[in-house]
This record gives structure tokens, C-alpha cells and sequence, in this order.
């Protein structure tokens, strides 16, 4: 009781923090908690490591660095983010680059698929594209009750549906696209081995997810690519939106999946310390025998 307490009450003053504030919060607590040593830190170290084999170690270990700062950053902002944007989405927002895309593609009138990687702040991403049109994203529990429901209550602020990561909440994602809503997809995230289909990402091979491919191939449903990236000295964001071209579809499934992860490429090349490094990309692979993170 006492510490689900103090957690509400930390959120709730998070909440009120302007993000200057917890982003200079963020690096002290980056050098406190993630020290060479940490697993955070390793996994970080490994990735950039293989994925940028030609930049000196000093690069790999001060991007690092950089990019466990970004995602504390990204974790203390969110409460912010949450409370701003029910009142006002747009004072958080420097730039929109291709502001127009999300309303042309309602003409369309096939739903849109909104691929949302790991990168800047994919929470407001989420949020804005759900200020823009009726959006449905598939939501896996957290296993911290209090944190669950915060998050929970916080990406359905600007009127997000979250649906099972599961074949219901799959059928729930069709009609959504069917009654011309959007659907949210993390194109990064790492399916259970055998589930997805192996494509190089920055070179390495990686266990990728089909799941947008698949869902929009039979209507050639639109998918817009969204990065909300974090401006120095806390200046807010600038959303980056971009449209995959239809000839996608016509691809073969790996052939796809490799499109994507090109594609993913190319936005965290705009801001490589924003993308979530610390996070396990090239598990549960086949027919690889290393494993890269022991």
C-alpha cells in the first residue's frame, strides 16, 4: 500500500515537471544507474557495436552513454507528456515535417497503419497520430499494476483504443483498418522465434515482425512512417512523418521485411542516440547460431 502510494504520487508530480527538468534529471540518473557494468549498458554497447562496426570505440561508447540518457529521458517526460497533451498536444510540438500525409491518406478511405519504432519519443507519436484520427494499438500488460495503468489511461488520453497482443486483438486491428481508423505498430519489436521472418537490420540479421505486411497487403492499405524527435536543450519535438511507397505490397514477405527495417535505418540515422539500443533486437533468431548478448 505504502509503495503503490509513492509511486502515484512520483508519477503524479512527474506529471507537472516541464521536460527541461526531467531531462537534466535523466543524465544524472543515466550516470548513477548505468555504468559500464549494468546490462543496460552492455546490451547498448553491443548493439552500436554491430550495427556501426566502422565508428571508433569512443563513438560506440559515448553513444552509448548518449542514448541511456535518451531513454530515461523518454521514460520521466511521458507523465508530462500525458497531462499536456490532453489539453493542448501542439504546445509540445516544434515542427511537423509532411503535416499533410495522415489527412490525404483518410481520402483514401483503407484505415492507415502507422509504423511507430523505438525512437525519440514514440509515446508522443502514438498520441499525436491519435489526435489526428480514431487509432487502435495493441497494448501488452505491465507487469507493475500502478505503472499499467497509468501508461493505460495515458496512450488512451487523446482517444486511443488499445487492443490484446493476441489473434483477437489482430481481428480488432482488421476492422479497425476496415472502418477507415488508423492501427498503430511497433515495427521494431523482436517476435517469439519462428513467428516473424529473418531481414538484415543495419547488416545483422534480425528476427522481424510481418505483422504490417499482413495486414495491409490485401487492400494496400497506407502505412506512415512517424519519429517524434527530441530537441537539445529541451525544446520540445519535431515529428517526422513519411509514407511507404504501395509497391511495398508487391514484395515478397522477407523482401518486405527487409523494406522496413531500411526503412527504420533511415530514421534513427536522423538521430542515432534517440533510437532504443538497450533493447534485445537480435534475439529469438533462426538459423544463427551466435547469440549476441551472451
Amino acid at each position: 500500500m505504502i509503495i503503490s502510494t509513492i509511486q502515484k504520487l512520483f508519477l503524479y508530480l512527474l506529471s507537472f515537471c516541464r521536460i527541461s527538468i526531467t531531462h537534466k534529471l535523466a543524465k544524472i540518473i543515466a550516470i548513477m544507474l548505468y555504468s559500464s557494468k549494468s546490462k543496460k549498458y552492455r546490451v547498448t554497447y553491443k548493439n552500436l557495436r554491430i550495427c556501426f562496426p566502422k565508428k571508433s570505440d569512443k563513438w560506440i561508447k559515448e553513444n552509448s552513454k548518449e542514448s541511456l540518457a535518451e531513454y530515461l529521458k523518454s521514460m520521466l517526460e511521458t507523465p508530462y507528456v500525458y497531462r499536456v497533451s490532453k489539453k493542448d498536444i501542439n504546445t509540445l510540438i516544434n515542427k511537423v515535417h509532411n503535416k499533410k500525409i495522415i489527412e490525404e491518406c483518410v481520402k483514401e478511405k483503407k484505415g492507415i497503419i502507422f509504423m511507430t519504432p523505438h525512437h525519440g519519443s514514440w509515446e508522443l507519436s502514438g498520441l499525436y497520430v491519435a489526435n489526428k484520427i480514431k487509432t487502435f494499438t495493441m497494448f501488452k500488460p505491465l507487469r507493475n499494476k500502478i505503472l499499467n495503468d497509468f501508461v493505460y489511461s495515458g496512450r488512451q488520453s487523446q482517444g486511443s483504443t488499445l487492443v490484446e497482443t493476441d489473434n483477437s486483438g489482430v481481428k480488432k486491428l482488421l476492422k479497425a483498418l476496415k472502418d477507415n481508423f488508423g492501427i498503430g505498430i511497433l515495427p521494431d519489436h523482436t517476435p517469439k522465434i519462428n513467428q516473424g521472418v529473418m531481414a538484415d537490420f543495419f547488416g545483422i540479421p534480425a528476427n522481424t515482425s510481418t505483422l504490417i505486411y499482413k495486414l495491409g497487403k490485401k487492400n494496400k492499405v497506407p502505412i506512415v512512417y512517424i519519429f517524434s524527435e527530441r530537441l537539445k536543450n529541451s525544446k520540445g519535438f519535431d515529428i517526422h512523418l513519411g509514407l511507404i511507397n504501395n509497391s511495398f505490397y508487391d514484395l515478397k514477405e522477407e523482401q518486405a521485411a527487409l523494406f522496413l527495417n531500411k526503412t527504420i535505418e533511415e530514421l534513427i540515422n536522423k538521430n542515432i542516440a534517440q533510437y532504443l539500443w538497450s533493447y534485445e533486437r537480435f534475439r529469438n533468431r533462426s538459423g544463427v547460431e551466435e547469440n549476441i548478448y551472451n
